[in-house]
């Protein structure tokens, strides 16, 4: 290994430490799996692809492999959002996971608003603007005017104010269709563009074909969208869970007819997920009819594909001695670089159900920190914290500022 430095051999150190992967620690220990890393550069590679989903217990390294393919993303020139689904991010409410996805989007060696740098990159681009709009005026592209009403104001003089509002429009909110209608008066342009309403659910639709195209235009090479933690989904209620699978298969693009060109989304969840959910609630069959029951068979449709995906990932491979002794090593010589002290070899304890890579990278770090600091040897023992699939009713509830779109 070359030598690093000592800050980022710390940043790293501190990482691995808190069990929580930053950019240092993941560029220490690599990639987890060769299979899935092609699986995913196979995906950018093809955009007619579906999204897959990989699968692994807790502390097995699935924050971590995100991370890492981010960061091949980001090399290939892709725009890369992870988004966590939390309390404040449901899967269950269309257009949440976008404004989130949105707000984390990293680019390679930018560091910008994302929506405000690429409608510069794309003014600053001969005939770009006109292209989009080209496009987006098109009835096969399925947009609301609005859109190309934006595109059509962006190419004119525009007022910092209303430039303000499209790119929060383009973020996630609501469209600010008073000013533009009175900007495209100005322009003596009001007639060219039907700006009716759209419900929030549809818009959600029409920004998620959208934004990829405006990447691309800014130069980019497209959108990926990186969904971490799916496991929660399993704390819905049943409407809500029922919800999340069917908006879980259309990011996917598991069906053909529904995928958005220039966009690529993989997907993590804990491998017990469809033992102690699908199969022990019977979701494959109840939840698709809950939907066809709402009368919304093409939500139905969309469940029963996320839930066949959801029982068939591509799963993280379990530990092994190999494995092991590799990172052992890699760690040890980090964590003698970034304190100056010659970390002896870790204990390394024997592999079982319930010890998963972070216990052990976690307990190398505070074995060698106890040696250091205190001249202990010490060994830690670790306990492993089920998953827990009880049901939440906080978790059901909208986050604040969201419009729902019921």
């Amino acid at each position: 290994m070359t030598r690093r430095g000592r800050v980022p051999d710390r940043l790293a150190i501190e990482a691995l430490r808190s069990g929580v992967p930053n950019d240092e620690a993941i560029r220490l220990l690599g990639s987890p799996d060769a299979y899935i890393e092609q699986q995913f550069r196979s995906l950018l590679d093809d955009e007619n692809q579906p999204g897959f989903l990989v699968a692994g217990e807790f502390g097995t390294g699935k924050s971590h492999l995100l991370g890492y393919l981010r960061q091949v993303a980001l090399l290939r020139n892709f725009a890369v959002s992870i988004v966590t689904i939390s309390k404040e991010t449901p899967l269950s409410i269309s257009g949440v996971i976008y404004a989130a996805a949105i707000r984390n989007t990293r680019m390679q060696r930018i560091n910008d608003d994302t929506i405000s740098h690429c409608l510069t990159r794309i003014e600053a681009t001969q005939d770009a603007v006109r292209m989009l709009n080209d496009w987006a005026s098109e009835p096969d592209s399925g947009l609301s005017p609005v859109f190309a009403a934006a595109l059509y104001l962006l190419n004119r003089a525009m007022k910092p104010d209303l430039r303000q509002q499209i790119e929060a429009f383009l973020a996630g909110g609501k469209p600010p269709l008073p000013t533009l209608r009175a900007a495209l008066k100005d322009a003596g342009a009001r007639g060219m563009f039907d700006l009716a309403p759209v419900k929030p659910a549809e818009l959600a639709r029409q920004r998620l074909r959208f934004l990829p195209k405006l990447f691309q235009a800014a130069g980019f090479a497209g959108w990926v969208v990186m969904l971490d933690e799916v496991e929660l989904i399993g704390r819905y209620g049943p409407q809500q869970r029922a919800l999340a699978y069917a908006e879980l298969a259309q990011w996917l693009g598991l069906n053909a007819g529904l995928r958005v060109d220039g966009i690529r989304v993989i997907a993590a969840v804990s491998s017990d997920f469809a033992a102690e959910v699908i199969n022990a609630r019977q979701d494959d069959e109840r939840m698709p009819e809950r939907l066809r029951l709402r009368g919304t068979p093409h939500l139905a449709e969309l469940a029963l594909q996320a839930i066949r995906a959801i029982e068939g990932p591509v799963a993280l491979p379990r530990l092994d001695d190999a494995l092991l002794a590799r990172n052992e090593a890699i760690v040890r010589r980090c964590y003698t670089e970034a304190y100056g002290w010659a970390a002896p070899a870790a204990e390394i304890l024997p592999r079982e159900a319930s010890r998963t890579m972070r216990h052990h990278i976690r307990g190398w770090v505070m074995q060698w920190d106890m040696l250091r600091l205190r001249g202990i040897h010490t060994t830690v023992t670790t306990e492993l914290a089920p998953t827990v699939y009880t049901q939440d009713d906080d978790l059901t509830l909208v986050p604040e500022g969201v419009e729902d779109p019921e």
